[in-house]
């Protein structure tokens, strides 16, 4: 739905004159009494007063939710977290609400701002305005200016935030929970064919997802955990669900006869899996949170990250093939249209220099080129990646000249256990993942040893293959002809980190050239007929939603006739599943508003194209201060933080560099010892095991030894059909099942967890000692060749 300002403020008007009328209509007839004489006299006159003291007392302009906003709207303008704001960051409040000269005598300086707030009461000892500051402004404003639309005007949302954190909450399992869908679909179909399994698929979330997604889920809803933390919270999780089966499972026992006792569709016994209801449950209650590491959180939060950036870079590719099936089908795309599109070429050119462009040789330096192979498999060969793979990715490490074999082999093995614990069930999980590798590589042609790591996708992600599959009638290199792009720097790192002779403004000079030749014409003609297929969708959608709201009206109005006293009596909102409609107004006109002005971008980029034939585009700056500084429109998106004097100074980055370098040295070191003390603690208890399995067997006859020996092998057999995803009978292994403590648990979990840091730092301390930077990043699908080339980022060193 949306907002009209001149209905809200006339709604508004009509309700604050109502309550206004009803408040001179009770002093009016207000009668003098000398008091009560009876003990009933007593009760209606208490009552009547009442009533009085409740009209009359001067009731608050906005409500205690108005008054969190108000707070929210403070703390928006609160840039320095301090608490409260200053004259210069109000200011920047009114203009944000297109109100800059609102109370202009009271504002025309800070001396009369703090006056005006400090007769408010809102002011702080250091002159800043505090939140009750805000709410008492608020409070002032709100018969001239509503909080609603001023929250409106700021792109903040009325909803609460415990709704809004709910619904993304409710979303982001549903979003996990139906990519688990999707893989099971894949497997049904790779099992029975795709024919068979098509009245077995399934299209809608199931309402669980298996806990070994919970890292990645918790990633996606924005909270950060370690696996030690993650194992505490499904273990209280679990608790809760037990105890509420035992309360079931009790209230069913004594209503054995009644017919009212309803099933849980949550089964607490099956421990695999998170529960969408009770899971949700869990997390808006008050739960523990605990802080993760910087340097942890970091790393764990790129990870999950890459990957929720990698499926949905999946499912968008998708989602413009089906829509590229659905023109081709209609055969708005075919090759009698497009075959004669190739031909009309556009070019563009662009250069962008910060400094002197003639000293810009010297230093860090990277290229992006788009090339072509003749043959895929041989490429693919050559680069020696498995067989069957359509797209790679490929990331280099260059090796040093002076690293052993030895040396190469531990780097491999290391980023190998560390990218299968991490890395290979989210991976496997991505549309058309075929397998990841690591291995040692020497070029062909220059002959230099490097460490790679590639992520391969099956032959039908391939480029040239799904061109091949629409029949469109032309290639790739045809749409794209050219493509390179070039920065280089004059600093390299060693030179920007360490050394304290370097000004940046003086010494940092910048270059970027771009080069691109594509078929312009091709290009316009296949985005005007996705725009135009957009804009059908966006009628259709509104056709429908007219209808709808006739059919509703109609509805509303044979209610109203029927119930005159109570014309919401039954009344059914047509076209909406009550169920499932969780989506607000102010959300739903939110996507509105964004869907409108992605397509109003995308329409001026293709009349864009259509016009420009050939374009070039040259910016030039004097220094980077020039560039930063010199433009208020750049320097409005930079952060308070980035001053114009950090560039001025001379050694500025390295003091910052050598500053940040030492905490985190600090941190590592710290890690290393805590991981150290870890194995330490874990070798002694291990030999403490051994010792005390000695004594056992001492005391045993042979035969209790071979009893012993058949329960280990039992266990060993057992867990190795478990990772085969055979099940083994519980009955057979009821003698070995001990049941941890709580405080076992954790350690158990606390040893993992330390194994998994230790993993880390030998995987780092690796790569260290073999590799020294990043050489390359190469995308290779079909024939189709990106390879970014880097100079000088020697992160290693």
């Amino acid at each position: 739905m949306g907002f009209d300002e001149t209905k809200l403020m006339n709604r508004r008007a009509t309700l604050i004159s109502l309550l206004r009328s009803l408040q001179k209509s009770l002093e009016q007839n207000d009668q003098i009494s000398d008091g009560p004489k009876s003990l009933a006299e007593t009760k209606a006159y208490d009552q009547e007063a009442g009533i009085k003291a409740m009209v009359r007392k001067p009731v608050s302009t906005i409500s205690h939710r108005g008054v969190q906003l108000a707070e929210e709207v403070h703390a928006k303008f609160d840039h320095g977290g301090r608490g409260s704001i200053s004259f210069k960051e109000f200011r920047g409040y009114l203009a944000a609400i297109g109100r800059p000269h609102e109370h202009k005598d009271m504002m025309e300086n800070e001396e009369s701002w703090q006056l005006f707030f400090d007769d408010l009461g809102g002011l702080d000892e250091e002159g800043r305005v505090t939140p009750y500051g805000m709410v008492k402004y608020r409070e002032l404003m709100e018969e001239e200016h509503g909080l609603e639309m001023d929250l409106l005007k700021l792109k903040m949302s009325v909803v609460p935030k415990d709704l809004t954190q709910w619904l993304t909450n409710k979303a982001c399992f549903d979003m996990v929970d139906f990519e688990d869908v999707v893989e099971e679909n894949k497997k049904l179909a790779r099992r029975l064919g795709k024919k068979k399994a098509e009245k077995e698929l399934k299209w809608e979330p199931l309402g669980k997802v298996g806990v070994d997604a919970l890292q990645q889920l918790m990633g996606d809803i924005g909270e950060t955990y370690t696996y030690e933390q993650l194992q505490v919270m499904l273990y209280v999780h679990q608790s809760f669900l037990d105890t509420m089966e035992q309360l079931r499972a009790r209230f069913a026992r004594r209503n054995e006869f009644s017919t009212d006792i309803q099933k849980s569709v949550i089964d607490a016994s099956n421990k695999t899996v998170l529960w969408r209801d009770g899971f949700l449950a869990f997390l808006m209650a008050r739960r523990e949170r605990p802080a993760v590491d910087k340097f942890e959180k970091f790393m764990i939060r790129s990870k999950t990250k890459m990957i929720r950036g990698m499926r949905e870079l999946g499912k968008l590719a998708g989602r413009v093939r089906k829509d590229v099936e659905k023109l081709v089908d209609r055969e708005i795309l075919t090759p009698r249209i497009l075959g004669g599109l190739k031909a009309d070429v556009g070019e563009f050119n662009g250069i962008f220099t910060i400094g002197d462009n003639e000293e810009v040789d010297e230093g860090m330096s990277a290229r992006l080129e788009f090339k072509t192979v003749e043959r895929a498999a041989t490429e693919f060969a050559a680069m020696k990646l498995p067989r069957g793979c359509g797209t790679a990715i490929v990331l280099d490490f260059l090796a040093r000249s002076d690293a052993s074999p030895r040396e190469q082999k531990e780097a491999v093995r290391r980023v190998s256990s560390l990218m299968k614990e991490h890395f290979d069930r989210d991976l496997s999980k991505l549309p058309l993942f075929h397998s990841w590798k690591v291995y040692s590589h020497k070029g062909a042609e220059d002959g230099i040893d490097v460490i790679r790591l590639s992520l391969c996708f099956d032959r039908a992600s391939s480029i040239d293959y799904v061109l091949r599959e629409l029949d469109m009638g032309f290639s790739f290199v045809d749409l794209l002809t050219e493509f390179n792009a070039e920065v280089r720097c004059s600093l390299n790192i060693t030179d920007l980190l360490d050394s304290k002779r370097v000004t940046l403004e003086k010494d940092f000079h910048f270059q970027a050239n771009t080069k691109l030749i594509y078929a312009r014409a091709l290009a316009v003609k296949i985005l005007d007929e996705f725009l135009l297929k957009a804009e059908e969708e966006k009628r259709f959608e509104e056709t429908l939603q007219a209808e709808i709201d006739t059919m509703q009206g109609a509805y509303d109005k044979r209610t109203e006739i029927s119930h005159p006293v109570h014309p919401e009596y039954g009344r059914i909102r047509i076209g909406v599943d009550v169920s499932n409609d969780t989506v607000t107004g102010k959300q739903l006109e939110t996507q509105k508003l964004a869907k409108e002005r992605k397509r109003r971008t995308m329409w001026r980029f293709v009349n864009f194209l259509r016009g420009a034939k050939s374009a070039a585009c040259e910016l030039t700056f004097k220094n980077i201060v020039d560039f930063l500084f010199g433009s208020k429109l750049v320097r409005s998106y930079l952060p308070e933080w980035v001053q114009q004097s950090f560039f001025e100074e001379q050694g500025s980055s390295t003091v910052a560099w050598r500053k940040y370098s030492k905490l985190l040295r600090a941190h590592m070191l710290g890690m290393i010892e805590e991981v150290s003390r870890n194995e330490e603690q874990l070798k002694r208890e291990k030999e403490l095991e051994e010792q005390k399995e000695a004594e056992k067997l001492g005391g045993m006859s042979e035969l209790q030894r071979r009893r012993e020996q058949l329960a280990k092998d039992k266990k060993v057999l057992a867990l190795k059909l478990e990772s085969l995803g055979i099940k083994m009978d519980p009955n057979l292994l009821k003698k070995e099942v001990k049941e941890l403590s709580p405080a076992e648990m954790r350690r158990s979990w606390w040893k993992t967890q330390s194994k998994s840091r230790m993993a880390f730092l030998k995987m780092y301390i690796a790569l260290q000692q073999c590799c020294i930077g990043v050489q390359a990043v190469t995308v290779l699908s079909g024939t189709n060749k990106f390879e970014l080339s880097l100079q000088g980022f020697d992160i290693f060193e």
